[in-house]
């Protein structure tokens, strides 16, 4: 009789802006394995940009959500975990005692890492699928990183305090949005991303792609896709007109006919016309016209750097 070795199963949480998601994995000899991946919505940048601290009801929420995805893990036999917040947890005056109030309850540990760190994580996802030169964009909740990086390394990187809950919350108001709110805040996203990347940017040519929610969303809904497919999203690609043309119909829309939209998740509806500017004025500054979307980003990487390269 052959006995067969039983599977050993990590996890990866990543404590985003706008979401809350946990990765379920195994180390197949040096090749990471997915089991099972979950999002929850749990905003933990909400009003962090106004008044510089965690809001009561997103603590809530996202205790609420990692102690549903301990109960996960649990059913999955999961032996080891590694948590990291970003850039709402980076901002916020008070994260340390929401640390200590999450260890205190759940015995989770949480790192908060750095806005280049986290760009690290995701060029160390991105490059499990693609070895040419590539500039990495993440558009996250409460930032965006670039990433450029050539024969699997990276050449440099940069985050940049301008993400997709942010920028709702800072400058759209009405519902929908007015023809003014959206010409500031397309303003000031150019204006900021062209002084960081100056002198950024590679020479061309590279492959631009896309990492994140709003880049995974903007392609669900180009597909009209109902559910999440993960093989229709990975490597999926979306042009500048595409984009212009989703962006004139998001506008169009209040937040209550954009979560009725096929490919959007509702929970998501309020700042997807963020991401897309966003994302518009990446094309801008490095002029290019279409990019790829890749489902592997900073919570493939730290799973590969945190539990696959060290072994």
């Amino acid at each position: 009789m052959v006995i067969k070795e039983k599977k050993r199963h990590l996890a990866v949480i990543d404590i985003g802006t706008n979401s809350t998601r946990m990765l379920i994995f195994r180390n197949d000899q040096g090749k990471l394995v997915r089991v099972n991946k979950s999002v929850r919505y749990t905003r933990m940048g909400q009003g962090v940009n106004q008044t510089g601290r965690l809001h009561p009801d997103a603590e809530k929420r996202n205790m609420e959500a990692l102690e549903e995805y301990k109960n996960i893990a649990a059913d999955y036999e999961v032996e080891e975990f590694y948590l990291f917040g970003t850039s709402a947890m980076r901002d916020a005056d008070n994260t340390g005692a929401y640390l200590d109030a999450v260890n205190e309850k759940l015995g989770f540990e949480i790192e908060v890492i750095s806005g280049e760190a986290e760009a690290e994580l995701g060029f160390v996802g991105v490059s499990q699928c693609f070895d040419e030169k590539i500039l990495i964009f993440d558009i996250g909740g409460g930032s965006t990183e670039l990433i450029y990086g050539e024969d699997n390394e990276i050449k440099r990187m940069m985050s940049i305090n301008l993400g997709c809950v942010r920028c709702t919350e800072e400058y759209l108001f009405s519902d929908p949005p007015t023809f003014q709110e959206l010409e500031r805040m397309n303003e000031k996203i150019y204006a900021e991303f062209e002084k960081r990347t100056n002198g950024f940017l590679p020479t061309k040519p590279y492959k631009l792609i896309g990492i994140g929610g709003t880049a995974t969303s903007l392609s669900t809904i180009k597909q009209g896709l109902k559910t999440y497919c993960s093989e229709m999203v990975h490597e999926s690609t979306i042009t500048k007109d595409e984009l212009e043309r989703m962006i004139d119909s998001l506008a169009s829309k209040t937040i209550k006919e954009r979560q009725n939209m096929v490919g959007l998740e509702a929970k998501r509806a309020d700042i997807i016309l963020a991401g897309a500017f966003l994302l518009l004025n990446i094309f801008k500054i490095t002029g290019e016209t279409i990019f790829t979307v890749c489902d592997y980003d900073n919570l493939e990487g730290a799973a590969y750097r945190r539990f696959v390269m060290e072994k």
